[in-house]
């Protein structure tokens, strides 16, 4: 370009002294400035690699070449640590661009079936719960890969909440069926007033409460609400043990992390543990019985020992109060959704301005209290 116009005296070839040299000197000097501009250098004339050199000798030039050679070389070595550091940063939070994509495509999809805004904020809640920590885990893929050992281990650990507070599976001598059992029970989280079960359906699974509260009630008698049970308590068994349909209903009375066992896990389960088994039919039959003593008492006599459920009388809970336990239940779930980063619920008003009670309707049928009455 400079050769067409004939050197102008202000270009950097003629500024250079090049406009006298051999083509192979001008070709090489003007491909030198070309790659030291493509590093953000090479503006001055000569272009500036060493406050030694200020001139186009034989010696500049072989230094001017070194130099750029080091300073690619540098710029290559400073794209390779970019590069790395991006890296290690998209790897570390991998499961939490998996989570928001999810979490867009199931929003998504809630937009497409046009699902009322409330069912929208509360499948984004039950989204953010049951991934806690913001990360999403395909966690039957992970398993895939480990040995049935390491997999039984690893549910064993996940599992051990449950077996610390229901005292079925906390006894000592039941430690081996509580480790069967937390290798199949499955975890799902559960929101205030959500049904659980419905009475005179064909059970086919049991749950475990590991937090919350739920009433058990049913829909004919002299009273809906029958009793409401807590951390630690199990219900469902009835129906699977007995092999009879729900004898009662069940509502979540605040929000409830349980542990659902299947119908067929249990089953199977039950072959290797015979004692236990036994153990749980007669609490099953003794809670059928209590249930239909307290639907008509002239019917159905109690048995001994029926006047207290065996197993919910050892829980922590067992006799409390219920509107306590509810105030409590309700400021841990406040505290779990604001960690998963959820807004807090507000507590329900009524009209006077007064906290409504949310197991009012337990109390006014003189059950105040966690009681030992089941179906």
């Amino acid at each position: 370009l400079v050769r067409l116009h004939d050197f102008p005296v202000d270009s950097w070839v003629v500024y250079a002294g090049l406009a006298d040299e051999t083509p192979y000197v001008q070709w090489s000097w003007s491909l030198f400035k070309a790659l030291a501009q493509m590093i953000m250098i090479g503006f001055e004339t000569p272009p500036f690699t060493n406050v030694s050199c200020d001139a186009l000798s034989d010696w500049c030039t072989i230094e001017y070449w070194i130099t750029l050679g080091c300073l690619y070389l540098g710029a290559i070595f400073y794209s390779l640590l970019i590069s790395s550091v991006s890296s290690i940063l998209q790897t570390a939070n991998q499961s939490s661009r998996q989570f928001d994509e999810q979490l867009l495509q199931i929003d998504d999809y809630m937009r497409t079936k046009k699902l009322p805004a409330t069912m929208r904020e509360k499948v984004k809640d039950y989204f953010y719960l049951q991934f806690s920590n913001g990360k999403l885990h395909k966690e039957e893929e992970i398993f895939d890969f480990l040995s049935p050992v390491l997999r039984r281990e690893i549910k064993q650990f996940t599992g051990r909440d449950i077996c610390r507070k229901v005292p079925l599976l906390s006894t000592p001598s039941n430690n081996d069926f509580a480790q069967d059992v937390s290798c199949v029970i499955e975890p799902t989280i559960v929101f205030a007033d959500e049904i659980i079960m419905r009475e005179q359906t064909t059970g086919e699974e049991m749950f475990f409460i590991c937090s919350g509260v739920v009433e058990i009630y049913v829909s004919s008698g002299k009273c809906a609400s029958y009793l409401a049970i807590g951390d630690g308590c199990y219900f469902g068994d009835v129906s699977l043990l007995l092999g009879v349909r729900r004898t009662a209903s069940a509502k979540s009375k605040t929000q409830c992390m349980l542990y659902r066992l299947r119908k067929s896990s249990l089953i199977s389960l039950l072959h290797d543990y015979p004692n236990i088994e036994s153990k749980m039919r007669n609490v099953a039959q003794s809670r059928r019985r209590r249930l239909a003593h307290y639907l008509d008492p002239n019917k159905v006599t109690l048995a001994p020992g029926d006047e207290v459920d065996a197993e919910d009388c050892r829980t922590e809970l067992f006799g409390q109060d219920a509107d306590q336990i509810l105030n409590d239940k309700e400021k841990e779930m406040n505290v779990e959704r604001i960690h998963s980063g959820i807004k807090p619920k507000r507590k329900t008003m009524a009209p006077n301005g007064r906290p409504v009670r949310r197991n009012a309707d337990i109390t006014q049928h003189n059950l105040p209290r966690l009681r030992s009455k089941r179906r």
